[in-house]
């Protein structure tokens, strides 16, 4: 049987405990006990009574007492999955801070926060339906058992979704089938004929979309089937473990496409391990361009995902939304191909900078 959950404790118990005003642990606890000279021994006595019954502040209170009456405060958040890699949450994290700046004025303040739900589990997340948690949201990170409860749910405020196509909401996503289908075509012009992806083992629909593109596309060029290895989870070492074991197996591998780039650090380790030359050996793509990417031995190439993009488009929509503007259902975004050392075998024909058929597929020249 779950147990009764306990009241909070409230200032009135501590000065009860303590024997002394509300007025003087109020105080105490407002760190305001120098102004109003209370005792030393007194302070402690009140900071060790709250520390002991267990007492947490409440910050809404807190908020509203603090703020003149004509004061609006807009809450915003980011939803975002445990399990999910953070650069594209940091990414919006620091958008939307940098706009609730310039949009902040002595009547409206914001408040911006980070909260998880468990991958495929979103519609377990208390207060997600609450109509006075949040006045807008930006979410990204699901999986499709998450997108199907976002499109029949009822959300009570605005919202944004990145990186995926839900019906009946405003979604930034990357241009479907992009990223896989320009990945398989690096490593087909760079010479490889046993061309593999690894992915982790939960998709997200812009993973979904970017093995479907990738093994598509190798099917239609070379009449071959690609190699797929699945990764327990996208972190480095769970990539080299699933690598190391595919090659254990003796399955051919002379270009490898990882959909994150995280993927491609832990291929990195295992192909060194194995004395396998990137690109001679095995060429490798990945995708993200993380901030380190040129920088590994040697550079690697990277369709960079769609994150920084996707980003500057949703956060001017989330505030259009919160303005009550018209805003459209679906914006698509191009990512940008940078090809480096990882594919330059002798045979390909290499690109300094951004890759020319990411810049036609942009501009349809």
């Amino acid at each position: 049987m779950k147990p009764a959950s306990r009241p909070p404790v409230t200032i009135y118990e501590i000065a009860h405990h303590v024997g002394v005003s509300t007025a003087a642990v109020s105080s105490v606890l407002a760190n305001r006990h120098v102004e109003r000279r209370i005792a030393p021994a007194t302070v402690e006595r009140i900071r060790q009574a709250a520390h002991a019954l267990g007492y947490v502040p409440n910050m809404a209170g807190r908020r509203l007492r603090s703020q003149r009456a004509a004061t609006r405060q807009i809450d915003l958040a980011i939803l975002t999955s445990f399990e999910a890699p953070l650069p594209l949450v940091g990414q919006a994290l620091h958008a939307l801070q940098r706009a609730v700046e310039v949009q902040s004025t002595a009547d409206t303040r914001y408040a911006v926060a980070i909260e998880m739900f468990h991958a495929g589990r979103i519609r377990e997340k208390a207060g997600l339906l609450d109509a006075d948690r949040y006045h807008g949201v930006i979410i990204t990170n699901t999986l499709p058992e998450d997108d199907r409860f976002l499109a029949e749910a009822s959300l009570p405020y605005p919202a944004v979704i990145l990186g995926r196509r839900i019906a009946g909401r405003c979604c930034v996503l990357e241009a479907p089938e992009f990223v896989g289908r320009r990945s398989a075509e690096i490593l087909i012009e760079s010479g490889c004929r046993a061309p593999t992806v690894i992915h982790g083992r939960l998709l997200t629909h812009t993973t979904a979309d970017r093995l479907d593109a990738f093994c598509r596309t190798i099917r239609e060029r070379t009449r071959r089937e690609p190699g797929v290895i699945v990764s327990d989870g996208l972190h480095p070492h769970q990539a080299a473990a699933a690598l190391e074991q595919h090659c254990a197996h003796g399955h051919p591998v002379d270009g490898l496409f990882a959909v994150t780039d995280s993927l491609a650090i832990g291929a990195y380790r295992v192909l060194r391990s194995l004395g396998r030359r990137i690109p001679a050996d095995v060429a490798v793509v990945g995708v993200g361009d993380h901030e380190l990417a040129e920088f590994f031995d040697p550079a690697l190439t990277t369709v960079a995902g769609a994150n920084e993009a996707m980003v500057a488009e949703a956060v001017p929509l989330l505030f259009r939304l919160l303005r009550g503007e018209p805003v459209p259902p679906e914006v698509l975004v191009v990512p940008p191909v940078f090809l480096r050392e990882s594919t330059r075998r002798p045979r390909s024909q290499p690109s300094a900078g951004k890759d020319p058929a990411a810049r036609r597929a942009r501009t349809g020249r």
